[in-house]
């Protein structure tokens, strides 16, 4: 009988390398931390994307006994006592998008880096969605539907990060099948 040349159930080969390693994970979540502390320019706030949100995402995916909905809602904390911004707002937001990613999280294993931000795409609006209604709730006044944009410059975001942290784990979605010798 022909052996199969499809695509195992099982990964094999490169894929079972060791995971990541936390310093890389933790570190990766601090400097997307601080990108989203960075000084941006007022006018264009809107268009900024959650960085801390995107690298946690793909740490939820890829090493999610690192990263999960505990280090989610301590992120948000940190990042609203940080901002000055309603205390809770980023951490219930934080915390509802790594669960909803958490649950379709083997979906997401079996797609390219695009097809997994074509999938996320909703869930950065949604994100979006949610801490604007937050605001608008409590009556923020930096509460603007123009934020949402910023869900979709996450999704444009995510590309980029997710290839380099894939390089630099040296996971990649395509398994490598020798033929066998005959």
């Amino acid at each position: 009988m022909p052996l199969s040349t499809e695509k195992p159930l099982v990964p094999q080969g490169p894929q079972l390398i060791a995971p990541a390693a936390r310093r890389l994970v933790y570190g990766s979540l601090l400097l997307g931390y601080l990108c989203t502390l960075l000084p941006w320019p007022q006018g264009m706030l809107w268009l900024v994307p959650d960085f801390a949100l995107v690298v946690l995402l793909y740490w939820v995916i890829h090493a999610p006994h690192l990263a999960g909905l505990g280090l989610a809602m301590a992120l948000g904390l940190v990042t609203d006592a940080t901002l000055g911004g309603l205390m809770g707002q980023h951490a219930l937001s934080y915390t509802i998008t790594v669960f909803l990613v958490i649950h379709l999280r083997r979906r997401l294993e079996n797609f390219e880096v695009s097809g997994r931000a074509l999938h996320l795409a909703p869930i950065f609006l949604g994100q979006q969605a949610l801490f604007l209604i937050l605001g608008l709730v409590f009556r923020l006044p930096d509460a603007d539907w123009r934020y949402l944009v910023a869900g979709l410059s996450a999704v444009l975001c995510w590309i980029p990060l997710a290839r380099l942290f894939d390089r630099l784990t040296g996971w990649t979605n395509e398994m490598h099948i020798e033929p066998a010798a005959k």
